[in-house]
């Protein structure tokens, strides 16, 4: 029998079950988490998904993020529920997803097959000098190239020069080795995890140096509704948005509402 493809209502409402059993897996445990990028986006303006959008993403300050991933290898969030971590063979990002092991879901320019997903990212602390941010972000920027490149499918990516420079990647990260990659873009995101930064955000993926926050202002949750749920955002999300998207509660032009092209079935 043919599988018949999940549509955006379904998938939406198993990412989101996910986040429920993420969110409660976190406060049992005492740590520290919040929604990020277009899921907290989505939270302040539409009270849950952005309606053209399919995916969730949190970040954890990396401490909270390492201990959460030490703890999942022994202890389940819940039934159906699996887990990829850097160390997952076959799993080439430097970050977690959680997944619904029932179904199979694909982006369509990407090698990874995997259920239907939620992204953890470790958030880490980012330094208050401007030419160190910058010399931090450049670096940060080649090795989420390399590690995109190791995971794109070329025969659906666009862009002539692109594919060249994503060729060009792969083979780097065949010679110095996919684990290694992520482990060195890993070292470069955890630069500053000595000092005492005044600031943090997603150094190794996600938006960049407009992620750059106040630690107090990230660390410091508040409650919001996504969904019919509440769950936690950094007190600074008015800060963190703007910095994202200027006047977030515009809506984009048509032309510029991006979607991920998921696709999933239950297996």
């Amino acid at each position: 029998m043919d599988k018949v493809e999940l549509s955006a209502k379904e998938v939406k409402k198993i990412a989101l079950n996910i986040l429920v059993k993420f969110a409660e897996y976190c406060e049992k445990n005492n740590l520290t988490y919040v929604l990020a990028g277009g899921t907290l986006l989505g939270a302040i303006r539409h009270k849950g998904f952005i309606p053209w959008d399919d995916d969730i993403d949190v970040m954890m300050p990396r401490d909270d993020f390492e201990k959460f991933n030490r703890l999942v290898k022994n202890a389940k969030l819940g039934d159906n529920i699996g887990v990829l971590q850097q160390d997952s063979s076959n799993y080439y990002y430097p970050f977690t997803k959680l997944y619904d092991d029932r179904t199979i879901a694909k982006m369509d320019d990407n090698n990874s097959v995997h259920g239907v997903w939620i992204d953890i990212f470790p958030a880490d602390n980012i330094p208050a000098d401007v030419s160190q941010t910058k010399k931090l972000f450049r670096k940060s920027r080649f090795w989420r190239a390399t590690i995109i490149s190791m995971n794109t499918d070329l025969k659906n990516s666009r862009g002539y020069i692109k594919n060249i420079a994503k060729v060009a990647l792969k083979v780097l990260s065949n010679i110095v080795g996919k684990k290694r990659v992520l482990k060195l873009a890993t070292a470069n995101a955890m630069t500053n995890s000595n000092e005492n930064s005044e600031f943090i955000g997603g150094v190794l993926w996600g938006y960049g140096v407009k992620e750059k926050l106040k630690k107090e202002e990230f660390i410091n949750t508040t409650s919001v509704v996504f969904e019919g749920y509440e769950f936690k955002a950094p007190v600074g999300w008015d800060k963190y948005l703007k910095g994202l998207y200027g006047n977030y509660m515009e809506l984009p032009p048509v032309d510029k509402r991006q979607t991920h092209h998921i696709t999933a079935y239950y297996k």
